[in-house]
């Protein structure tokens, strides 16, 4: 399978090392340090669950890297079968043209970006019969260009067609991220997995930006205020039409407070990394998106809407300094 990976950060250093491990044809769009660093230094994949510098878990040595959609689809040898998009909400827009030059008449784009904005985004510039939303469930982090760190699992992604139907795209998509070592799968909706994920890691952000704290203190000191919000989120999607209920978690408030219990304590996300170190991040898109989305259906959310208003004056004065 011929794969583009849009960025190589957190998320698309740890898809794209894994599946290039794998000896999957995979191309980076990239540039500036990080298409530097992958052309001098190639790209590792560190577990740190243990703490330390970690173990190397995957190696590519001299990653296929431009920063031109051209480029990278004469170096896979034609327009990739899949693109990963993984960079930041905020850059979807100016991203459209290359996306618009990269895809061929069957090409997939997976959205990996957390919150409920991107596949729309995507849409608008290739179509939804491009997009598969997609969901990723992992702890990732650079440490530097070209280095990634996971503490953890290895991670998750699920994704699926927009329209819902089962296809032979999504299916192989789905072996080839197995093969990689990535537990994936296409769930019933989609659109509920994305808001099963809001849920637990949006809250987790917003709340642990808000009070400078990781998993480990929201989920005790901040466990009542954690459990409200999720139970706000629920609340929203249930009146967006979509079930957060499952036949193995039919509660779907409890499945993400067990989810929280069994993470790594030191566990931040990160939109809440960007905020505490004054950079400007995903608020409006992650945690905005849910606060309008509950007005516009009539769901109050005090504990989400109060995280907001605490974080949105850093939010503007990150963005004033960038």
């Amino acid at each position: 399978m011929r794969i583009a990976v849009i960025g190589a950060g957190g998320i698309g250093g740890w898809l794209g090392a894994r599946l290039a491990a794998s000896g999957q044809q995979v191309g980076f769009l990239v540039h500036g340090r990080t298409l530097e660093a992958l052309r001098s230094g190639g790209l590792t994949l560190r577990d740190c669950s243990n703490g330390g510098s970690g173990t190397v878990t995957a190696r590519i040595e001299q990653p296929l890297a431009s920063e031109d959609p051209g480029a990278l689809i004469d170096a896979l040898g034609g327009h990739p079968d899949l693109v990963l998009v993984t960079t930041k909400v905020d850059a979807l827009p100016e991203l459209a043209p290359a996306l618009r030059y990269l895809i061929g008449p069957s090409t997939g784009v997976v959205s990996t970006q957390n919150g409920v904005s991107a596949p729309d985004l995507l849409a608008a510039a290739v179509g939804t019969e491009h997009v598969l939303p997609g969901v990723a469930r992992v702890y990732s982090a650079v440490v530097s260009p070209g280095t990634v760190r996971t503490i953890g699992s290895a991670g998750s992604l699920a994704l699926g067609e927009w329209n819902g139907r089962a296809s032979a795209r999504s299916a192989a998509i789905v072996a080839a991220l197995e093969e990689a070592g990535i537990r994936a799968w296409v769930p019933d909706s989609v659109w509920a997995e994305l808001w099963r994920k809001v849920a637990f890691v949006v809250v987790q952000g917003a709340l642990g930006a808000a009070a400078n704290a990781p998993i480990g203190v929201l989920r005790s000191d901040l466990r009542d205020a954690f459990t409200e919000a999720v139970r706000e989120v629920v609340a929203v999607a249930t009146a967006l039409g979509h079930d957060l209920a499952t036949d193995d978690a039919p509660d779907p408030v409890t499945a993400v407070m067990a989810l929280a219990d069994a993470q790594p304590a030191g566990a931040t996300t990160s939109m809440q990394r960007d905020i505490a170190a004054g950079r400007p991040s995903e608020l409006d898109a992650q945690l905005g998106s849910v606060c309008r989305s509950a007005d516009e259906v009539g769901v109050p959310t005090p504990v989400l809407d109060l995280a907001h208003a605490v974080l949105a004056p850093r939010e503007a004065a990150a963005r004033v300094r960038d």
